[in-house]
């Protein structure tokens, strides 16, 4: 039947506008390097023919475009709002013809028998009268998937035989599963797998082969009988209708030395283990049933036993000697692991050597950090670090790793013309980890053992801020780490830390006009608990980080009554949440962030000056490079309060109990000079910082659910992010879009959209590395 007049006005017409459309995208690609006056590939699109989901149909599609022959593919390079498309290939069927060759033999391992498909070559011509751009259509009818009827065991021994039927819950084919080789492989693979976990030790995947067979023999038995005829035919009919097959999983050839199964005996090591050996006196000594021999003495023997999981007279087990080489690999100490597998000739025994070569005990590590906040009100705001760490990989003998840190930090600002040392810091840090659960136990699962390691910490810092105070702060923890697949979490108990501050005049003069300042700026003890949990996951191209932070101080230490504790201690909680995600696309990503904390100071603490807020040193605080970048660092808040920075009545610093902040960031490429790549960023910052009791502040201070729209300042910006791979220097940009806490000379623009003049309203920052966790 053909098509009426009026249908056919009805195609031309639509051809008309997909010939614009398709003109349209045309012209966002940039085609150079071609081959004049010949017809060249501009692009290949597979259509796929048949009744599939739009999952199925996007996931088919793009695993039969993998298939194209090389010289059918036009690879472009995306540039920020167009592509470049450079030396596609000339056309040719034989090209074409050798692409579907491929795509069948992937639908045939996908379980598609029965696919038929053909191709239409479309030439269009360009403003350029030697340009023929072509695209090639490939039209793809894959047919029936083919499932599996039945799926058999078919391997001669025994025990083998016994340990597949009885794993079948956890096999990757099953009867009325779509045919496929990938998961027939996988099958073989985790059968491999589970004999060598079994005592196989010589087992492997060779031994294996899958057949099936889509035929069904009984369906070829010659009969004269006409009802049975008639039967036969109804059973062809339904299996065209639903293709089956049979698979049978066997032996492919029973050879008896490789079925032997084999129990573990002597295990011997080298911790030290060098190929110049001539000469030295080896020390051995036999711990636990292990050998130790070492020709250096560089560790203690009895460190070995519990990390070498190779059971004398035990079944052979084969993910016990990978989780061995496992361990030796994660602790660090050893740069290379190797373990060899000795069966005796005459006894269905293995023994191992186990020969580590160590690495460097000692590394050193420099490097300079820098920071910018510039403000044509404020003024400027340069800061510069510098690190320096030695790490020891074999602390006391016993495979210990420790870290020794040292860092010096100067802010430096300008005013009336002069340059000036803000504030400068030195810190230094020690910190011991033990590859164990310490104290010993046997109370932990075996599964979990090697996921835990314990650490000791000192750190000691102090901190002038020019004109304010002195800082000296010491901090002492001992804890427990626990890493398993996406899951870090650490825990101190007990964290102790004291700081001492010294006023100094600046800060004494603004505390007398301002007496609630004397709430934030005091020192004290602090005894804690703190906990830390980190959640990394995501599919495809999403990737999520979820950091929870919990810290309790002083709620059992404040039950011991004295003249110290008394005036010195510090009785809080404070719990803050972060999740961050990065959405990636082919040419550009999405970074999202958000941040939510609070912390509340006991009413109960004995100190009145300590009761209304957190201790300054564990307050939240908003602006700088890596939070609200339209504000300096310590700019922003608390509310909508309007102070001033210096002068009477001002707060040189910003602190809250309460923090909200969101950051998006729409991150592109730009360019590729000198082979740096050059990354552009449009951003937003939303969020502020509050206090949460109403002692001492003004209502404007304190967090309120009601005032949060008012209270939340926004900024928006854009920047340039110089990937030099080891690290990334980070140019930004931002604006006050709407700023809740201005200066007395800007409260007329307070909480008014876009009130800033371009540059009186903006702030430069420079940052090292992403402004948050991606």
């Amino acid at each position: 039947m053909f098509p009426g007049k009026h249908l056919t006005h009805s195609y031309r017409f639509k051809a008309v506008i997909a010939g614009l459309i398709l003109a349209a995208f045309a012209s966002c690609t940039a085609v150079k390097n071609y081959p004049a006056g010949k017809p060249f590939v501009y692009q290949t699109n597979i259509n796929l023919i048949g009744d599939f989901s739009n999952k199925e149909k996007k996931e088919l599609a793009a695993s039969l475009k993998e298939q194209l022959d090389d010289s059918m593919q036009a690879r472009r390079l995306e540039k920020l709002a167009w592509q470049v498309l450079k030396k596609p290939p000339v056309f040719d069927s034989a090209n074409a013809e050798k692409s579907m060759i491929f795509m069948k033999a992937l639908l045939k391992s996908r379980g598609y028998f029965s696919d038929s498909m053909g191709y239409r070559p479309v030439v269009i011509d360009t403003v350029k009268k030697d340009q023929y751009r072509t695209t090639i259509n490939f039209y793809v009818r894959p047919g029936k998937l083919v499932h599996l009827d039945t799926v058999a065991y078919n391997l001669q021994k025994q025990e083998l035989q016994h340990l597949a039927d009885s794993s079948q819950k956890s096999a990757f084919v099953k009867k009325g599963d779509p045919f496929d080789k990938n998961l027939i492989s996988e099958e073989l693979d985790r059968l491999t797998e589970l004999y060598r976990n079994n005592g196989y030790l010589k087992f492997n995947r060779d031994e294996l082969v899958g057949l099936w067979d889509t035929l069904d023999v009984s369906l070829l038995t010659p009969t004269l009988d006409p009802f049975e005829q008639l039967e036969i035919l109804q059973k062809l009919r339904l299996r065209r209708e639903n293709p089956t097959a049979n698979l049978e999983i066997r032996l492919r050839n029973f050879d008896s030395t490789r079925l032997v199964k084999y129990y573990i005996g002597n295990v011997t090591i080298y911790p030290d283990y060098r190929t110049d050996t001539a000469g030295l006196v080896p020390h051995v000594k036999v711990v636990e049933g292990i050998t130790v021999i070492q020709h250096h003495n560089k560790f203690k023997s009895k460190i070995f036993p519990p990390n070498i999981y190779l059971p004398h007279d035990s079944v052979y087990r084969q993910r016990r000697y990978v989780r061995t080489i496992n361990r030796f690999n994660g602790l660090g100490t050893w740069r290379l692991v190797n373990i060899d597998a000795i069966p005796r000739k005459t006894a269905d025994t293995v023994d191992f050597i186990i020969r580590l070569t160590t690495a460097r005990k000692y590394s050193f590590n420099a490097n300079l950090e820098g920071s910018i906040n510039q403000t044509t009100i404020s003024g400027n705001l340069f800061g510069i670090g510098a690190n320096v760490g030695v790490q020891n990989r074999n602390f006391a003998k016993g495979a210990n790793i420790a870290n020794t840190n040292i860092r010096y930090g100067i802010e430096l600002g300008s005013a009336n013309g002069r340059q000036f040392i803000q504030s400068k810091q030195v810190s230094f840090n020690h910190t011991i980890y033990f590859p164990r659960f310490i104290p010993s136990t046997k109370r932990i699962p075996d599964r979990f053992r090697d996921n835990i390691r314990s650490f000791f910490s000192f750190s000691a810092a102090n901190t002038e801020r020019r004109f304010l105070y002195n800082q000296t702060t010491v901090n002492g923890a001992f804890g427990w780490e626990y890493s398993r697949r996406n899951i870090l979490w650490t825990l101190k108990f007990p964290n102790i830390e004291y700081s001492y501050l010294i006023k100094r005049d600046s800060l004494k003069e603004l505390i007398k006009v301002n007496p609630s300042l004397a709430n934030l700026f005091t020192d004290g003890f602090i005894s804690s608990i703190v906990s830390n949990l980190t959640i990394s996951g995501g599919k495809n191209n999403k990737l999520n980080v979820l950091r929870i932070n919990f810290e309790e101080a002083g709620l059992v230490t404040g039950l011991i009554r004295n003249k110290f504790l008394d005036s010195q201690l510090y009785r809080f909680v404070k719990l803050d949440v972060e999740f961050a995600r990065l959405i990636r696309f082919p040419k550009a990503s999405i970074a999202m962030r958000g941040f939510v904390g609070a912390g509340y100071e006991f009413d109960f603490t004995r100190d009145p000056e300590k009761r209304n807020n957190l201790p300054f040193f564990k307050e939240y605080f908003s602006g700088g490079p890596n939070s609200m970048r339209a504000w300096g660092l310590r700019r922003l808040g608390p509310g909508s309060s309007i102070k001033p920075f210096t002068g009477s009545g001002s707060t040189p610093d910003r602190y809250g109990d309460v923090q909200l902040e969101f950051n998006a960031e729409y991150r592109h490429p730009l360019f590729t000079p000198f082979g740096i790549k050059v990354n552009g960023a449009l951003f937003t910052d939303i969020g502020n910082i509050w206090f949460l009791k109403g002692q001492g502040h003004s209502p404007e201070e304190v967090f309120n659910i009601n005032r949060l729209g008012k209270d939340l300042a926004i900024g928006m910006g854009g920047g340039l992010r110089v990937d030099l791979n080891f690290f990334v220097i980070r140019f930004d940009y931002s604006y006050k879009v709407k700023d809740p806490s201005p200066t007395p000379d800007n409260a007329s623009l307070q909480n008014k959209w876009f009130a800033y003049r371009f540059f009186e309203g903006g702030q430069f920052q420079l940052g090292i590395g992403y402004p948050f966790i991606f």
